[in-house]
């Protein structure tokens, strides 16, 4: 039995444990056929005009917007590079159980089943990809998946109540793989003119080569905080050294969209177990600042782990083949959970801990004595104090900053929004955070003076 497990940053085939293959999903439209997979791959920013990204996540038989003489439509495309893994895949059976993104249509999986079965495959069951990927080890009560495709950053939110099922799901457009390789391209390129004068943007090969490269330039950054690029200019070689800090820097719009929106989805009050799929270890900085967030664990998932998923539940995601539906829920074991402790340091480095609370553009200082917001605080304490109004207690919270860092205590009746999430209790700060009182209330910033020359 195989498993495919659809992503257009790469599909991936698993048979017995093992990935088996791997291929982008791109496309090259400038010939009679399309060629996809790494073939394409090496010739999209020589000849952008002829790539085609799109053709999984807006799978369909609509015409191309631009026409060609390789392919009608999305499906088509889908069909050629479907039949293509096919081809190289070892000897042996064709059945096969597909992981597929969350949001295709009942329309979508049907002409996915279609096209695989012309593509040569004996389509056995399909399974949500978010639900097979978590599903390896026993779960929590709730948890969140997330992951990463060319376009999109998929957040699915998945609940335990007898068996684990799918619940919903949130896709944040133009955060996907596509936007954070631009982002440092970019960066990179603008780090060339800046110290050499060469723009490896202003020629299309030399474009490509930075593209080629960049995956092997994040797989250093994992381990090391900085990696040496070498380009051919006309007439001599050029090199500049990149520091992980700069790319971490040019996706950090990316990043905050992506953190923002799982505290969103936290469960109720309870703790946030996140699951992020091995596309998101080789972010620079990612995985870390996720870690950041309170209350909470993060996993990060095998290389090809909706497939693994797929393949170890194989008897529920299997149908017969004129029945073939989409599985949503799996009889996965619940987890155990222990109660956290009570959080002692903070998990925020100390150059990101705040100094000020700023408030209608008056900066009070955090120290170890708290320094208490609400519409009445009693007299002799450090307060800032707001007007009356729904959802303000007299005795609000209170900040407080001290060697093991700065913190954020919740005494009222109707929590503090932190960036927008109720919290309640006591929870670590960063600089940059934003804390609101009350319904529409007031909002404050929380931020770290530094010096002239920017250093904490």
């Amino acid at each position: 039995m195989l498993a495919l497990e659809i992503n257009d940053v790469g599909l991936i085939v698993a048979r017995d444990g093992s990935v088996i293959a791997e291929e982008p999903g791109c496309a090259m439209l400038d010939g009679a056929e399309p060629q996809t997979g790494a073939e394409a791959l090496r010739r999209v920013r020589s000849m952008p005009l002829h790539a085609e990204f799109r053709h999984w996540q807006d799978l369909g038989s609509e015409p191309l917007p631009r026409r060609t003489a390789a392919a009608a439509n999305a499906a088509a495309i889908a069909h050629a590079q479907l039949a293509a893994i096919a081809r190289g895949l070892p000897a042996g059976g064709r059945a096969v159980l597909i992981a597929t993104p969350a949001w295709y249509t009942r329309e979508q999986l049907a002409l996915l089943l279609g096209i695989a079965g012309a593509a040569g495959f004996e389509v056995a069951g399909l399974v949500d990809a978010g639900l097979a990927a978590v599903s390896l080890e026993a779960v929590p009560e709730s948890m969140l998946q997330l992951e990463l495709t060319l376009h999109r950053t998929v957040l699915t939110v998945l609940d335990h109540a007898g068996e684990l099922r799918r619940t919903r799901y949130e896709l944040l457009p133009q955060h996907g793989w596509l936007a954070l390789q631009q982002a440092w391209l970019e960066t990179i390129a603008a780090t060339f003119v800046r110290r050499t004068r060469y723009d490896p943007l202003h020629e299309a090969a030399a474009e490509q080569r930075l593209w080629d490269g960049l995956p092997q330039w994040l797989e250093t950054l994992r381990s090391e905080t900085a990696v040496r690029i070498e380009m051919e200019a006309p007439g001599r070689t050029v090199a500049v050294e990149i520091e992980r800090a700069e790319l971490e820097s040019a996706a950090q719009g990316i990043y905050e969209s992506v953190i923002h929106a799982a505290q969103r989805m936290r469960p109720g009050r309870g703790r946030l177990h996140l699951a992020v799929s091995h596309r998101w270890a080789v972010l620079p900085g990612f995985v870390e600042r996720l870690a950041t967030l309170r209350d909470s664990d993060v996993r990060v998932l095998p290389r090809g782990a909706a497939a693994f998923g797929a393949l170890a539940w194989a008897e529920h995601v299997r149908r017969p083949s004129r029945a073939i539906t989409l599985v949503q829920r799996l009889p996965v074991a619940r987890a155990a959970e222990d109660s956290p402790a009570p959080q002692s340091t903070s998990a925020v480095p100390e150059r990101d801990r705040p100094t000020h609370v700023v408030l209608d553009g008056r900066a009070w200082t955090l120290g170890p004595e708290a320094l208490v917001l609400g519409s009445a605080v009693p007299g002799g304490r450090r307060a800032i104090t707001v007007p009356p109004g729904p959802g303000i207690s007299r005795t609000h919270c209170s900040l407080v900053r001290d060697a093991a860092g700065a913190w954020l205590e919740d005494h009222s009746t109707y929590g503090t929004l932190l960036n927008g999430e109720r919290v309640t209790g006591r929870v670590p700060l960063r600089a940059g955070d934003r804390l609101r009182v009350g319904s529409p209330g007031v909002e404050c910033a929380l931020v770290r003076v530094v010096d002239g020359d920017g250093a904490a």
